[in-house]
């Protein structure tokens, strides 16, 4: 769907025979962008979008290639424990997918999974949520250390006005969250660099204005 001109321009049927709805549908790239650019013959640029889609037992990567307008579509293994369920929180942290608790009426989930998008595996963790939880949001914050786990229902089908935190680090391995912290100094890296790029452009503002005044304080102006 291109949102410069609100019209379709590529639309296709997902291969899988579950209903998708409260699915989890991600950017496979760490930046969040979904977006690969490769540079051919140093002229053109092919841009590929991929992106992950998790619901039941439906697994699918599905790569949008913009140039040719075409999909690619690849199924993913989908583990038995987290197969029945849908409707689960999550979030991406780099090349790992977190869910959080599920549905499969009347059964409410309060487990936890990972998904390692660059290892192609699953993980259900010991620890889980302090109670059932369906339809709930998962947030990651800024820094990408916490993620917040808002609303939601409980196993007696009771919306809930919760909100819990939880760090990152109790999910993910050494190894991963070296990548996040990577990620986030090189993010501060990026940002320090605009903010003395910006700088750098007010203080020549600055200097052009006195340059300015000084230039027309010098004037005389002659009748």
């Amino acid at each position: 769907f291109d949102l410069n001109t609100f019209q379709f321009i590529k639309h296709d049927i997902l291969q899988t025979c579950n209903v998708i709805w409260y699915h989890c549908f991600v950017s496979k790239s760490e930046n969040g962008q979904g977006q690969e650019m490769m540079k051919i013959n140093q002229e053109k640029i092919k841009q590929n979008f991929e992106m992950l889609l998790f619901c039941y037992r439906t697994g699918l990567s599905i790569e949008y290639d913009e140039d040719n307008n075409t999909f690619q579509f690849q199924k993913l293994f989908v583990c038995d424990d987290i197969a029945p369920f849908y409707q689960y929180a999550y979030v991406h942290v780099n090349d790992t997918i977190l869910f959080f608790g599920g549905s499969n009426y009347p059964t409410i989930s309060k487990s936890v999974h990972k998904y390692s998008i660059r290892e192609i595996k699953w993980m259900k963790f010991k620890n889980s949520l302090p109670s059932p939880l369906r339809d709930c949001v998962a947030i990651l914050s800024e820094d990408n250390t916490y993620v917040h786990i808002i609303g939601g229902e409980n196993g007696n089908n009771t919306p809930m006005s919760t909100h819990m935190k939880t760090k990152v680090s109790e999910w993910l391995s050494e190894e991963e969250m070296k990548k996040v912290i990577d990620f986030k100094l090189e993010n501060e890296g990026d940002e320090e660099e605009e903010e003395e790029e910006y700088g750098e452009k007010e203080g020549e503002k600055d200097s052009s204005n006195e340059t300015a005044v000084a230039t027309k304080k010098d004037v005389k102006v002659k009748y």
